[in-house]
Parts: C-alpha cells; structure tokens; sequence
C-alpha cells in the first residue's frame, strides 16, 4: 500500500503543474488583482459611474481604483508635463474613499490637481490599467489636423504605455478608444488609428467604441460629445463585453 501511495505521490508531482509555474510566483489570481481605470470627462460621468460598478462587481470594492480628470488627456497624466488642473470634474474611488465633482446647479466643482501617472502606479501597484482617455485631442485636431501634430500626440500615448510596462512588464494595459462623436465626427477616427497605432506596435490591448454607439444630438446628448446616462450605460456595456476578451 506505501508503495503504491508513493507512485501516486510521484505523479502528482509531475503532473500537477503548481499555481506558481500556472500564474507566476508573485501574481495574485484573477480575483485579487488590483484594477486602475484612469480617465476624462467620460469616465468623471455616467460612463465612469458604470464602469465603477462593473469593475467592483468583477474584482471586489477593495482591488478597484478610479481616477478621472474632466479635460484632460495622456500627456496630462505624465510627470514630465505640468500639472494639469480640472475645473470641470472629476471621479476618484479607492477602497477607502469616493470624490465625485460636478457642477452643481450652475456652480463649477472644485479644482482637481490631475494625478501623475507613474505615482499611481507606484503607489497602487495595480495588475491592470484601463484607460479611457483621448477624447480631449478632438479640439486639437480639429483645430490643426497633420502628420506632425498626431505624430505629436502618439508620442504620448507611447510614453504613457511605456510607463506602464517599465513600472511591471506584467502588467496588463487595455485603452478604451473614444466613442462616436457628432461634433468631431471627422476626427474621431483619426484619434481612434492614433492610438491603435501605437497599440499593434506595443502590444497592449484595445476596446474600440467606434461602432458601440452612435451620438445623436439631442438624444445621445447636449454638446455632441458626452453622453447622457442611458446611451453611457449603452456604451458601458458594449465596452465590458469585449472587455470579457481581456479580464
């Protein structure tokens, strides 16, 4: 009977491949990895509102951490770039603490001082990083659309996904691509090739909202560019399910 346990014990051994070697020595199983959603005006909105609540829903109110800047863009999150201050909103959500600025009854929020980058990353140490961000280079596109401007901005969305990877090459990196604008509509894709761009060169994933919705004014929204909660919710949705390819 010993003998036959020891050539159970052996096999199992061999065979049985251990959570180290499945999942890495240091690397939490899927349930406990630490999520960041980084963001814009969208995310500060119905749409971060969303994605807030699917991503405590999916990794637990304690793993999830959003940071959302109304106006701002890539650069804005780098430290190597000024501070960018938001006097328009903003959504922060850590496991101990929820912020939301808005603008109420006609008075604007309080200023937010835009977090760097590399700080939340240092600080959180997160397994994913999903950003929503992009949205703002619609007015500086429209304004000057060339090859040395995007050339101008890619070099931002590469330096933010090269900070990512540096602080843990492990580390997952999913951009959400704007959605459909009725304002910037000619745009709109030159952001969305931007920033693919840069993501088959990199190989970090990408949600491409192009075709999840589509803006119409008066319905979708007011200024044709941010959604009212039932089209964000419509959007949310489409996003998490490719998310699912990801997560």
């Amino acid at each position: 009977m010993r003998t036959n346990w020891l050539i159970f014990s052996c096999f199992l051994t061999f065979f049985t491949p251990s959570l180290d070697a499945t999942y890495g020595a240091s690397w939490p199983f899927v349930g406990q990895k630490k999520v960041l959603l980084i963001g814009d005006s969208l995310s500060a909105g119905p749409f971060g509102k969303e994605m807030q609540e699917y991503l405590i829903d999916r990794f637990s109110e304690t793993k999830v951490y959003v940071y959302a800047s109304c106006g701002s863009s890539p650069e804005h999150w780098l430290s190597s770039e000024p501070t960018f201050v938001s006097k328009c909103g903003f959504r922060v959500k850590t496991p101990t603490k929820f912020l939301h600025g808005d603008f109420e009854k006609g008075r604007p929020p309080e200023p937010y001082a835009t977090p760097k980058l590399e700080s939340l990353l240092r600080d959180i140490r997160p397994q994913v990083v999903i950003v929503q961000l992009g949205t703002n280079w619609f007015d500086v596109l429209n304004d000057r659309l060339d090859d040395e401007q995007i050339a101008r901005l890619r070099t931002f969305v590469e330096r933010f996904a090269s900070e990512v990877k540096a602080r843990d090459p492990r580390t997952q990196l999913i951009w959400i691509t704007p959605p459909d604008s009725s304002k910037f509509r000619r745009i709109q894709p030159e952001v969305t090739r931007l920033i693919r761009s840069v993501q088959r060169r990199m190989g970090f994933s990408l949600v491409d909202s192009s075709e999840l919705v589509r803006y119409v004014p008066g319905q979708t929204g007011s200024d044709g560019v941010h959604y009212s909660s039932a089209d964000a919710q419509k959007w949310a949705e489409g996003v998490q399910r490719q998310l699912r390819r990801f997560l």
